[in-house]
Protein backbone atom coordinates (compact mmCIF):
# COMPACT_ATOMS: atom_id res chain seq x y z
CA UNK A 1 0.00 0.00 0.00
CA UNK A 2 1.23 3.45 -0.90
CA UNK A 3 0.07 6.99 -0.07
CA UNK A 4 0.53 10.11 -2.17
CA UNK A 5 -0.83 13.61 -2.20
CA UNK A 6 -3.15 14.36 -5.10
CA UNK A 7 -1.56 15.88 -8.18
CA UNK A 8 -3.19 19.24 -7.45
CA UNK A 9 -1.78 19.29 -3.90
CA UNK A 10 1.68 20.59 -3.03
CA UNK A 11 3.59 20.28 0.22
CA UNK A 12 5.48 23.43 1.27
CA UNK A 13 7.87 23.17 4.17
CA UNK A 14 8.54 25.83 6.77
CA UNK A 15 11.19 25.84 9.46
CA UNK A 16 8.96 24.13 12.01
CA UNK A 17 5.69 23.23 10.32
CA UNK A 18 4.43 22.72 6.80
CA UNK A 19 1.39 23.40 4.65
CA UNK A 20 -0.48 21.49 1.98
CA UNK A 21 -1.65 23.76 -0.83
CA UNK A 22 -4.72 22.42 -2.64
CA UNK A 23 -4.46 24.30 -5.93
CA UNK A 24 -7.93 23.17 -7.05
CA UNK A 25 -9.89 24.41 -4.04
CA UNK A 26 -7.40 27.14 -3.12
CA UNK A 27 -7.30 26.01 0.51
CA UNK A 28 -4.05 25.87 2.50
CA UNK A 29 -3.79 23.33 5.33
CA UNK A 30 -1.27 23.50 8.17
CA UNK A 31 0.53 20.31 9.26
CA UNK A 32 3.20 19.55 11.85
CA UNK A 33 6.74 18.27 11.39
CA UNK A 34 5.79 14.63 11.95
CA UNK A 35 3.21 14.86 9.16
CA UNK A 36 5.80 16.41 6.84
CA UNK A 37 8.26 13.61 7.49
CA UNK A 38 5.56 10.98 6.93
CA UNK A 39 4.42 12.43 3.61
CA UNK A 40 7.99 12.77 2.38
CA UNK A 41 8.77 9.19 3.36
CA UNK A 42 5.65 7.99 1.54
CA UNK A 43 7.11 9.29 -1.72
CA UNK A 44 9.64 6.46 -1.81
CA UNK A 45 8.44 3.76 0.57
CA UNK A 46 5.35 1.57 0.96
CA UNK A 47 3.30 2.06 4.12
CA UNK A 48 3.94 -1.50 5.26
CA UNK A 49 7.68 -0.79 5.29
CA UNK A 50 7.19 2.50 7.12
CA UNK A 51 4.65 1.57 9.76
CA UNK A 52 4.04 -1.32 12.11
CA UNK A 53 0.25 -1.49 11.80
CA UNK A 54 -0.09 -3.00 15.29
CA UNK A 55 1.49 -0.07 17.11
CA UNK A 56 -0.86 2.53 18.57
CA UNK A 57 1.18 5.57 17.39
CA UNK A 58 1.26 4.19 13.85
CA UNK A 59 -2.52 3.91 13.92
CA UNK A 60 -2.49 7.65 14.56
CA UNK A 61 -0.44 8.12 11.41
CA UNK A 62 -2.97 6.09 9.43
CA UNK A 63 -5.79 8.13 10.96
CA UNK A 64 -4.00 11.28 9.77
CA UNK A 65 -3.75 9.89 6.22
CA UNK A 66 -7.44 8.97 6.36
CA UNK A 67 -8.19 12.59 7.29
CA UNK A 68 -6.18 13.86 4.34
CA UNK A 69 -8.10 11.45 2.10
CA UNK A 70 -11.44 12.69 3.43
CA UNK A 71 -10.39 16.27 2.66
CA UNK A 72 -9.46 15.26 -0.88
CA UNK A 73 -5.76 15.97 -0.38
CA UNK A 74 -4.35 12.49 -0.91
CA UNK A 75 -5.21 8.87 -1.58
CA UNK A 76 -4.07 5.30 -0.97
CA UNK A 77 -2.73 3.39 -3.96
CA UNK A 78 -2.02 -0.30 -4.48
CA UNK A 79 0.89 0.33 -6.83
CA UNK A 80 3.72 2.84 -6.42
CA UNK A 81 3.75 5.95 -8.56
CA UNK A 82 6.49 5.72 -11.14
CA UNK A 83 6.72 9.51 -11.40
CA UNK A 84 7.05 11.25 -8.04
CA UNK A 85 9.05 14.20 -9.27
CA UNK A 86 8.45 17.67 -7.89
CA UNK A 87 5.46 19.41 -9.45
CA UNK A 88 6.49 21.36 -12.53
CA UNK A 89 6.05 25.10 -11.97
CA UNK A 90 5.25 27.10 -15.13
CA UNK A 91 7.69 29.90 -15.85
CA UNK A 92 6.18 33.38 -15.92
CA UNK A 93 7.91 36.48 -17.24
CA UNK A 94 6.60 39.68 -15.63
CA UNK A 95 5.32 42.25 -18.12
CA UNK A 96 4.44 45.85 -17.45
CA UNK A 97 0.77 46.13 -16.54
CA UNK A 98 0.23 49.34 -14.59
CA UNK A 99 2.02 52.66 -14.33
CA UNK A 100 1.74 55.67 -12.03
CA UNK A 101 2.74 59.06 -13.45
CA UNK A 102 3.47 61.56 -10.66
CA UNK A 103 3.00 64.64 -12.80
CA UNK A 104 3.91 67.23 -10.22
CA UNK A 105 5.20 67.57 -6.66
CA UNK A 106 3.09 70.67 -6.11
CA UNK A 107 -0.15 70.32 -4.15
CA UNK A 108 -2.68 72.74 -2.71
CA UNK A 109 -2.99 70.51 0.36
CA UNK A 110 -0.27 70.01 2.98
CA UNK A 111 -1.35 66.61 4.27
CA UNK A 112 0.40 65.59 7.47
CA UNK A 113 1.40 62.18 6.13
CA UNK A 114 2.19 62.92 2.46
CA UNK A 115 4.52 60.20 1.14
CA UNK A 116 5.94 62.54 -1.53
CA UNK A 117 6.25 65.59 0.81
CA UNK A 118 4.14 67.66 -1.60
CA UNK A 119 2.87 71.16 -0.78
CA UNK A 120 2.20 74.49 -2.53
CA UNK A 121 5.87 75.44 -2.12
CA UNK A 122 7.40 72.27 -3.63
CA UNK A 123 8.64 72.70 -7.24
CA UNK A 124 6.48 71.04 -9.89
CA UNK A 125 9.10 68.71 -11.41
CA UNK A 126 11.44 68.47 -14.36
CA UNK A 127 9.94 65.93 -16.79
CA UNK A 128 9.13 67.80 -20.03
CA UNK A 129 5.55 67.55 -21.23
CA UNK A 130 6.56 65.86 -24.48
CA UNK A 131 8.37 63.22 -22.44
CA UNK A 132 5.19 62.44 -20.49
CA UNK A 133 3.38 61.98 -23.80
CA UNK A 134 6.13 59.67 -25.04
CA UNK A 135 6.04 57.65 -21.83
CA UNK A 136 2.33 56.98 -22.20
CA UNK A 137 3.05 55.45 -25.60
CA UNK A 138 6.17 53.61 -24.42
CA UNK A 139 4.35 52.07 -21.46
CA UNK A 140 1.47 50.93 -23.66
CA UNK A 141 3.93 49.36 -26.11
CA UNK A 142 5.48 47.47 -23.19
CA UNK A 143 2.11 46.00 -22.25
CA UNK A 144 0.67 48.46 -19.71
CA UNK A 145 -3.12 48.58 -19.75
CA UNK A 146 -3.69 50.67 -16.61
CA UNK A 147 -2.48 54.21 -15.96
CA UNK A 148 -2.94 56.53 -13.02
CA UNK A 149 -2.13 60.23 -12.95
CA UNK A 150 -1.09 61.31 -9.48
CA UNK A 151 0.98 63.96 -7.72
CA UNK A 152 1.20 66.14 -5.75
CA UNK A 153 -2.11 67.25 -7.09
CA UNK A 154 -2.30 66.12 -10.75
CA UNK A 155 -4.93 68.73 -11.63
CA UNK A 156 -2.31 71.40 -10.92
CA UNK A 157 -0.32 70.07 -13.88
CA UNK A 158 -1.28 72.54 -16.64
CA UNK A 159 -1.66 70.01 -19.46
CA UNK A 160 -3.12 67.04 -17.67
CA UNK A 161 -6.01 66.87 -20.15
CA UNK A 162 -3.59 66.29 -23.02
CA UNK A 163 -2.14 63.29 -21.16
CA UNK A 164 -5.59 61.80 -20.66
CA UNK A 165 -6.42 62.24 -24.34
CA UNK A 166 -3.12 60.63 -25.29
CA UNK A 167 -3.80 57.66 -23.00
CA UNK A 168 -7.25 57.25 -24.49
CA UNK A 169 -5.75 57.32 -28.00
CA UNK A 170 -3.38 54.55 -26.88
CA UNK A 171 -6.36 52.44 -25.79
CA UNK A 172 -5.57 52.00 -22.10
CA UNK A 173 -8.23 49.92 -20.38
CA UNK A 174 -8.07 52.05 -17.24
CA UNK A 175 -7.25 55.74 -16.96
CA UNK A 176 -7.54 56.96 -13.39
CA UNK A 177 -6.73 60.27 -11.76
CA UNK A 178 -5.93 60.22 -8.04
CA UNK A 179 -6.80 63.70 -6.86
CA UNK A 180 -7.74 65.46 -3.63
CA UNK A 181 -10.78 66.61 -5.68
CA UNK A 182 -10.70 70.18 -4.36
CA UNK A 183 -10.03 71.60 -7.84
CA UNK A 184 -12.67 69.66 -9.73
CA UNK A 185 -15.22 71.89 -11.47
CA UNK A 186 -18.04 71.24 -13.94
CA UNK A 187 -15.65 71.38 -16.90
CA UNK A 188 -13.53 68.65 -15.29
CA UNK A 189 -16.62 66.52 -14.71
CA UNK A 190 -17.63 66.82 -18.38
CA UNK A 191 -14.09 65.93 -19.45
CA UNK A 192 -13.96 62.87 -17.17
CA UNK A 193 -17.24 61.66 -18.61
CA UNK A 194 -16.22 62.28 -22.23
CA UNK A 195 -12.92 60.40 -21.94
CA UNK A 196 -14.10 57.65 -19.58
CA UNK A 197 -11.78 58.66 -16.75
CA UNK A 198 -12.02 56.99 -13.34
CA UNK A 199 -11.40 59.08 -10.23
CA UNK A 200 -9.84 58.18 -6.89
CA UNK A 201 -9.75 60.49 -3.89
CA UNK A 202 -9.17 60.40 -0.15
CA UNK A 203 -11.36 61.13 2.85
CA UNK A 204 -9.88 61.43 6.32
CA UNK A 205 -13.16 61.80 8.21
CA UNK A 206 -16.87 62.37 7.70
CA UNK A 207 -16.55 65.97 8.86
CA UNK A 208 -14.59 69.10 8.00
CA UNK A 209 -12.98 69.56 11.42
CA UNK A 210 -10.87 66.41 11.31
CA UNK A 211 -10.47 66.08 7.53
CA UNK A 212 -9.10 69.62 7.25
CA UNK A 213 -6.87 69.00 10.27
CA UNK A 214 -5.11 66.31 8.21
CA UNK A 215 -4.95 68.25 4.93
CA UNK A 216 -4.04 71.57 6.61
CA UNK A 217 -6.28 73.14 3.96
CA UNK A 218 -9.34 74.91 5.42
CA UNK A 219 -12.42 74.15 3.35
CA UNK A 220 -10.91 71.06 1.71
CA UNK A 221 -13.56 68.67 3.06
CA UNK A 222 -16.41 70.73 1.67
CA UNK A 223 -14.71 71.04 -1.74
CA UNK A 224 -13.92 67.32 -1.88
CA UNK A 225 -17.45 66.31 -0.92
CA UNK A 226 -18.94 68.68 -3.49
CA UNK A 227 -16.79 67.09 -6.16
CA UNK A 228 -17.65 63.56 -4.98
CA UNK A 229 -21.36 64.27 -5.29
CA UNK A 230 -20.92 65.68 -8.79
CA UNK A 231 -18.82 62.70 -9.85
CA UNK A 232 -21.42 60.25 -8.58
CA UNK A 233 -24.25 62.18 -10.18
CA UNK A 234 -22.60 61.67 -13.58
CA UNK A 235 -21.94 57.95 -12.89
CA UNK A 236 -18.17 58.43 -13.17
CA UNK A 237 -16.29 55.50 -11.56
CA UNK A 238 -15.04 56.57 -8.13
CA UNK A 239 -12.79 55.04 -5.48
CA UNK A 240 -12.47 56.53 -2.02
CA UNK A 241 -9.34 55.75 -0.04
CA UNK A 242 -8.69 56.59 3.59
CA UNK A 243 -5.52 56.79 5.65
CA UNK A 244 -5.57 56.75 9.42
CA UNK A 245 -3.09 58.43 11.72
CA UNK A 246 -3.22 59.87 15.22
CA UNK A 247 -5.24 62.88 14.05
CA UNK A 248 -8.10 60.77 12.67
CA UNK A 249 -7.66 57.26 14.07
CA UNK A 250 -11.21 57.18 15.48
CA UNK A 251 -12.78 57.94 12.09
CA UNK A 252 -12.50 54.49 10.48
CA UNK A 253 -16.12 53.50 11.02
CA UNK A 254 -17.40 56.98 10.17
CA UNK A 255 -15.52 56.97 6.86
CA UNK A 256 -16.80 53.54 5.91
CA UNK A 257 -20.36 54.48 6.84
CA UNK A 258 -20.10 57.63 4.73
CA UNK A 259 -18.86 55.59 1.76
CA UNK A 260 -21.77 53.20 2.16
CA UNK A 261 -24.19 56.10 2.30
CA UNK A 262 -22.67 57.53 -0.89
CA UNK A 263 -22.96 54.15 -2.61
CA UNK A 264 -19.20 53.73 -2.95
CA UNK A 265 -17.58 50.45 -1.95
CA UNK A 266 -16.13 50.90 1.51
CA UNK A 267 -12.61 49.49 1.80
CA UNK A 268 -10.97 49.21 5.24
CA UNK A 269 -8.77 52.25 5.91
CA UNK A 270 -5.02 51.92 5.60
CA UNK A 271 -2.60 53.08 8.27
CA UNK A 272 -0.15 55.90 7.56
CA UNK A 273 2.94 54.68 5.74
CA UNK A 274 6.24 55.87 7.24
CA UNK A 275 7.38 57.47 3.99
CA UNK A 276 7.96 61.18 3.27
CA UNK A 277 6.19 63.30 5.90
CA UNK A 278 4.56 60.09 7.08
CA UNK A 279 7.91 58.98 8.48
CA UNK A 280 7.12 60.51 11.87
CA UNK A 281 6.48 58.44 14.98
CA UNK A 282 4.21 61.17 16.33
CA UNK A 283 1.79 60.57 13.44
CA UNK A 284 1.23 56.88 14.17
CA UNK A 285 -2.18 55.95 15.58
CA UNK A 286 -2.17 54.70 19.13
CA UNK A 287 -5.47 52.77 19.21
CA UNK A 288 -6.18 51.76 15.60
CA UNK A 289 -4.28 49.02 13.82
CA UNK A 290 -5.05 47.52 10.46
CA UNK A 291 -5.94 43.83 10.60
CA UNK A 292 -2.77 41.80 10.47
CA UNK A 293 -2.06 38.86 8.18
CA UNK A 294 -4.05 35.87 9.41
CA UNK A 295 -5.23 32.46 8.18
CA UNK A 296 -7.16 31.06 6.41
CA UNK A 297 -4.94 31.44 3.36
CA UNK A 298 -6.05 30.81 -0.20
CA UNK A 299 -4.24 30.52 -3.52
CA UNK A 300 -4.62 29.21 -7.07
CA UNK A 301 -2.24 27.53 -9.53
CA UNK A 302 -1.18 30.74 -11.27
CA UNK A 303 -0.70 32.76 -8.08
CA UNK A 304 1.18 29.87 -6.46
CA UNK A 305 3.58 29.63 -9.40
CA UNK A 306 4.09 33.38 -9.69
CA UNK A 307 4.76 33.73 -5.94
CA UNK A 308 7.83 31.54 -6.38
CA UNK A 309 9.20 33.71 -9.18
CA UNK A 310 8.40 37.34 -8.37
CA UNK A 311 6.67 39.69 -5.97
CA UNK A 312 2.90 39.51 -6.33
CA UNK A 313 2.33 43.23 -5.71
CA UNK A 314 5.38 44.84 -7.31
CA UNK A 315 5.87 42.82 -10.51
CA UNK A 316 4.34 44.49 -13.55
CA UNK A 317 4.03 47.89 -11.89
CA UNK A 318 6.14 50.99 -11.65
CA UNK A 319 5.87 54.65 -10.83
CA UNK A 320 7.59 57.62 -12.46
CA UNK A 321 8.13 60.59 -10.17
CA UNK A 322 7.98 64.26 -11.12
CA UNK A 323 11.77 64.23 -11.40
CA UNK A 324 11.67 61.26 -13.80
CA UNK A 325 12.87 58.60 -11.36
CA UNK A 326 11.47 55.11 -11.92
CA UNK A 327 10.52 53.34 -8.70
CA UNK A 328 8.67 50.03 -8.25
CA UNK A 329 5.93 51.56 -6.09
CA UNK A 330 4.83 55.07 -5.16
CA UNK A 331 5.90 54.33 -1.56
CA UNK A 332 9.32 52.85 -2.46
CA UNK A 333 10.96 56.25 -2.79
CA UNK A 334 14.54 55.09 -2.34
CA UNK A 335 14.38 52.13 -4.75
CA UNK A 336 15.32 54.19 -7.82
CA UNK A 337 15.70 51.93 -10.88
CA UNK A 338 16.54 54.59 -13.47
CA UNK A 339 15.40 57.94 -14.80
CA UNK A 340 13.25 58.45 -17.90
CA UNK A 341 14.40 61.97 -18.70
CA UNK A 342 17.42 60.60 -20.55
CA UNK A 343 16.65 56.86 -20.77
CA UNK A 344 13.92 54.94 -22.57
CA UNK A 345 11.38 53.04 -20.50
CA UNK A 346 12.23 49.90 -22.47
CA UNK A 347 15.85 50.11 -21.33
CA UNK A 348 14.90 50.57 -17.66
CA UNK A 349 12.46 47.66 -17.80
CA UNK A 350 15.22 45.37 -18.99
CA UNK A 351 17.93 46.49 -16.57
CA UNK A 352 18.71 44.67 -13.34
CA UNK A 353 17.58 47.20 -10.68
CA UNK A 354 13.90 46.97 -11.62
CA UNK A 355 14.11 43.24 -12.29
CA UNK A 356 15.58 42.75 -8.81
CA UNK A 357 12.67 44.62 -7.23
CA UNK A 358 10.11 42.67 -9.23
CA UNK A 359 11.81 39.36 -8.35
CA UNK A 360 11.75 39.95 -4.59
CA UNK A 361 9.93 36.73 -3.70
CA UNK A 362 9.15 35.59 -0.17
CA UNK A 363 12.15 33.29 -0.49
CA UNK A 364 14.30 36.46 -0.34
CA UNK A 365 12.62 38.00 2.70
CA UNK A 366 13.74 37.64 6.29
CA UNK A 367 11.48 35.29 8.27
CA UNK A 368 9.13 34.77 5.30
CA UNK A 369 11.68 32.49 3.64
CA UNK A 370 11.24 30.05 6.54
CA UNK A 371 7.43 30.18 6.55
CA UNK A 372 5.18 27.51 5.07
CA UNK A 373 2.58 30.14 4.09
CA UNK A 374 5.05 32.15 2.01
CA UNK A 375 3.40 31.41 -1.35
CA UNK A 376 -0.12 32.28 -0.22
CA UNK A 377 0.00 35.57 1.69
CA UNK A 378 0.32 39.23 0.78
CA UNK A 379 3.28 41.53 1.37
CA UNK A 380 4.15 45.23 1.17
CA UNK A 381 7.89 45.72 0.67
CA UNK A 382 7.92 49.52 1.06
CA UNK A 383 6.04 49.24 4.35
CA UNK A 384 8.32 46.51 5.68
CA UNK A 385 11.41 48.47 4.65
CA UNK A 386 10.22 51.74 6.15
CA UNK A 387 9.40 50.07 9.48
CA UNK A 388 12.79 48.35 9.68
CA UNK A 389 15.45 50.07 11.79
CA UNK A 390 18.08 49.35 9.12
CA UNK A 391 15.71 50.21 6.22
CA UNK A 392 16.48 46.87 4.61
CA UNK A 393 14.53 46.06 1.41
CA UNK A 394 14.18 42.41 2.47
CA UNK A 395 13.10 43.13 6.05
CA UNK A 396 10.40 40.95 7.60
CA UNK A 397 6.86 42.37 7.37
CA UNK A 398 5.59 44.01 10.54
CA UNK A 399 1.93 43.12 9.98
CA UNK A 400 2.45 39.39 10.49
CA UNK A 401 2.57 37.85 13.96
CA UNK A 402 3.34 34.31 12.82
CA UNK A 403 6.63 32.87 14.05
CA UNK A 404 7.77 30.11 11.66
CA UNK A 405 10.47 29.08 14.14
CA UNK A 406 7.91 28.16 16.82
CA UNK A 407 4.96 27.50 14.52
CA UNK A 408 2.77 29.82 16.58
CA UNK A 409 0.85 33.07 16.07
CA UNK A 410 2.41 35.26 18.73
CA UNK A 411 -0.62 37.51 19.29
CA UNK A 412 -2.78 34.59 20.33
Amino acid sequence: MHYYLKEECVLVEGKTRGAIYNLDSGRVYSINRGAIDLLKACQDTALEALLDMTRKDNKLYLSFLDTLTTKGLGAFYTDPHTDTKKRCIPCYQPQLEFIWLELTSTCNNRCLHCYSTSSPEVPAGCVPHNRWLELITEARNEGAYGLQLIGGEPLLYPKWRELVIKAREENYDLIEIFTNATLINDDCIDFFKQYDVSIATTLYANNATIHDKVTLHPGSFEKTMTAINKILAKNIPLRIASILMKANEHEAENIMNLCTKLGVEAAPPDVVRPTGRGDDQDLLPTSYTKQSIKPPFFTDPESFAKAQQFHSCLAGRLAITASGDVIPCIFARDQVCGNVVATSLHTILNEQPLKTCWQTTKDCITKCQDCEYRYACADCRPLAQSMDTKKCWTAAPTDCSYNPYTGKWEDE
